[in-house]
């Protein structure tokens, strides 16, 4: 767990008042505890996405919640699909079904 104070020093360019943005738009949600407020290594890394985006890259502040919504659907869906192919391999029907699938795509019938 890491203070504000460990935060801005990781983090070049991340100001006080920006990372006080952030938290109030909830785009990172560190916890209170009985230090204080404190951020985790999810925290660290949408704040270092945060700053690339918006110093590196121009993206406007309203735009930040929309790349971050998607993110967080595209880091969902990989993991439900991690689940899934978990369960398929543990039936046995892994292999035969992302071969199917790697056909199917290769004859065009996404």
């Amino acid at each position: 767990m890491m203070t504000e104070t460990d935060i801005l020093t990781r983090i070049d360019r991340l100001t006080h008042d920006r990372l006080t943005l952030c938290v109030t738009r909830s785009w990172v949600r560190p916890r209170r505890s009985q230090q204080g407020v404190v951020y985790d290594d999810t925290d660290l890394a949408r704040l270092r996405l945060i700053v690339e985006l918006t110093e590196d890259m121009a993206v406007n502040d309203e735009a930040v919640p929309l790349i971050l919504n998607l993110i967080d659907e595209v880091t969902t869906l990989r993991r439900g699909m991690r689940t899934v192919e978990g369960a398929l391999r543990a039936e046995g029907l892994g292999e035969r079904l992302l071969a199917r699938i790697t056909a199917m795509r290769d004859d065009g019938r996404e």
